[in-house]
């Protein structure tokens, strides 16, 4: 399941090259612009074998009622033990909804662009690796949830990605599943692009392909 919180501009580019590239078929979701019905109609825990939460440019903190939906999906997913993996706003939902907190990180602004992040070891991605990622947002996880741990960081933004401890749930802050749309709409210039999508939709992929 891929869950789009678009509040906007649906991050459709994305959700194709994700549904090309991963080894199960692929539904999407649009519950901020459209509803939340099909969360219920397509995620069944016999069938369901992981959840990608997408950006929004909403705030977790604004607790809309679509939010409550995706939330329950969450909460049922953890429970069964399904892979959930959050970018950006989803990252952002899955510290508040386990416990962290979600704060603006700077003074009533939101930062894009492309920063280095150092990746941790990890079963998932492996040896500890490092590239260029895009980014933009305000907010960010100010305190991590009990029972995850750090997974990545930058000179930036020192909670740039988690891990729970017990289960098979992670967050990025960055935009792993950016695309050339995102950057379009977000006005990014050239430099660091490429490594950007490159690194990006590596870390992506492999998530993808652990769930075969």
């Amino acid at each position: 399941m891929v869950i789009d919180p678009a509040a906007i501009t649906p991050c459709i580019e994305s959700y194709n090259r994700i549904s090309k590239v991963a080894p199960s078929p692929v539904t999407y979701h649009l519950p901020a612009l459209y509803n939340t019905d099909s969360l219920f109609k397509e995620y069944d825990t016999s069938s369901t074998n992981g959840i990608i939460i997408l950006g929004s440019a909403t705030s977790v903190n604004d607790e809309n009622r679509w939010q409550d939906k995706i939330i329950e999906i969450l909460l049922d997913a953890s429970k069964n033990d399904i892979p959930i993996l959050g970018l950006c706003y989803g990252h952002q939902l899955i510290g508040k909804v386990f416990g962290g907190k979600v704060e603006p990180l700077w003074n009533g602004e939101i930062k894009q662009g492309n920063r280095i992040v150092h990746l941790k070891e990890s079963v998932t991605w492996g040896k500890p690796k490092s590239g260029h990622l895009l980014y933009s947002h305000q907010d960010g996880i100010t305190i991590l949830p009990p029972n995850f741990s750090v997974l990545a960081s930058s000179d930036m933004v020192s909670i740039e990605a988690i891990a729970s401890n017990n289960k098979p749930i992670w967050g990025f802050q960055p935009h792993l599943e950016a695309t050339n749309s995102f950057v379009k709409e977000h006005k990014m210039g050239p430099e660091g692009i490429q490594e950007s999508f490159d690194f990006g939709h590596r870390l992506l992929d492999s998530f993808l392909f652990s769930l075969r």
